[in-house]
């Protein structure tokens, strides 16, 4: 089996993960006609799954360094069927609501379980361009829900366009079932011991500081993109999705050029301080705004800023605590950002409410995603001088 083949599984169930968390976004506007709420309740909607995923995540990482891995996934994806089939028929803004929560739920035992795949069956000198490749996943799920969704809602209804979700996810469980074989994890270490590893490490919390602040400021784009190109250039909520597709298309084509590029650079942190400043540089061009083209040429780098952060971050710090502890490790990692995107979908949705105006969520993001770096540089000096000090001639570290 070929290393891209191995890959393909994980990466279905980043499409699955990616697509649910999604859903909502290119269709606020209908929703908000089908749920009678508003803005700040569809953000809450969006931020719903989001926040019970991130809450859910410490316990998928400590069962994935401890249980079957197959089995987890299998029943993220069960959980997943049946909470969208739920979504897709509520007429009432409490049921939709619920919904959101278990597919957030489903989605911890979607995504830890992946990535621990990634850095437990991969060599290291490979494992940025598998978690580049199974990113990919990520991006089209988030196309799909961007893109099809709408489509499928104009075309026929709401009911019509949410029912893809549990198809895609029964297809998913099928390849689950028959594809993937079993790997029990053996941890060498115990459960106090690894949280004592993770919180005496200082240059892990700066990086998962930093990862609170970058995605926050992420999803300002991810979550409010398709609603300012609606409001401020007229989109229909098709061509909004569409051009919302931007981002998640550089996500695609770029993480695994940032993956292949931390293994050849041998820095994983190089690559995130690159993502970084490309971030803050989508901002300034979205607060300035003059016209569609400047918007979607933003968009275009946020999602590059994206494939050089995320998927490169969870890499980093799987890595760092090895096989008995990876799990833990991505799963704190994602705790901390998904806190942070349930956060977002709140921040800016009260931001826009109260201020109409997307100038004031657009400068919010700026100085978010600008605060981040400090806390980025700090990591970096730390990782290197815990390199240097376990490292047999400390000279070659000057």
């Amino acid at each position: 089996m070929t290393w891209w083949t191995k890959a393909a599984l994980p990466g279905a169930l980043l499409v699955l993960h990616n697509a649910q968390r999604l859903a909502p976004v290119p269709l606020f506007e209908e929703l908000r006609a089908r749920l009678a709420t508003d803005y700040v309740g569809v953000g809450n909607l969006f931020g719903a799954y989001l926040l019970i995923y991130a809450l859910a995540n410490l316990p998928a990482g400590l069962l994935a360094d401890k249980v079957n891995n197959k089995h987890l996934m299998m029943m993220g994806v069960t959980l997943s069927l049946a909470a969208s089939a739920v979504f897709a028929f509520a007429r009432s803004y409490p049921v939709a609501f619920a919904s959101r929560l278990l597919l957030g739920l489903a989605s911890a035992f979607l995504y830890v379980p992946a990535v621990r795949y990634v850095v437990t069956s991969f060599p290291k000198e490979k494992r940025g361009l598998v978690m580049g490749y199974v990113e990919v996943g990520a991006g089209i799920g988030m196309i799909l829900s961007l893109t099809l969704l709408p489509l499928l809602a104009r075309e026929w209804d709401l009911l019509s366009a949410f029912l893809m979700l549990p198809i895609l996810a029964l297809l998913i469980l099928v390849g689950l079932i028959f594809g993937l074989s079993s790997e029990q994890p053996e941890p060498t270490v115990s459960i106090r011991a690894r949280f004592l590893s993770l919180g005496v490490n200082r240059s892990f919390w700066y990086l998962l500081t930093y990862f609170f602040l970058g995605m926050l400021a992420h999803y300002a784009v991810i979550g409010w993109l398709p609603t300012f190109l609606r409001n401020a250039f007229g989109y229909s909520a098709v061509r909004a999705g569409l051009a919302s597709a931007l981002v998640t298309i550089a996500l695609v084509v770029g993480s695994p050029l940032a993956g292949m590029l931390s293994d050849r650079l041998r820095s994983r942190t190089s690559v995130l301080l690159l993502g970084s400043i490309l971030s803050v540089v989508a901002f300034v061009l979205f607060l300035l705004s003059p016209g569609p083209g400047v918007v979607l040429g933003a968009a275009l780098l946020s999602g590059i800023a994206m494939a050089f952060t995320i998927p490169v971050l969870v890499i980093l710090v799987g890595e760092a605590f090895g096989s008995s502890g990876a799990g833990l490790a991505v799963s704190a990692a994602v705790t901390t950002g998904q806190i942070a995107s349930s956060l977002s979908g709140m921040l800016f949705g009260y931001v826009l409410q109260t201020r109409s105006s997307f100038v004031a969520v657009w400068g919010l993001a700026l100085v978010i995603a600008a605060g981040s770096i400090p806390f980025l540089l700090t990591a970096i000096r730390g990782l290197k001088e815990s390199k240097c000090s376990q490292s047999s001639g400390k000279a070659s570290c000057h």
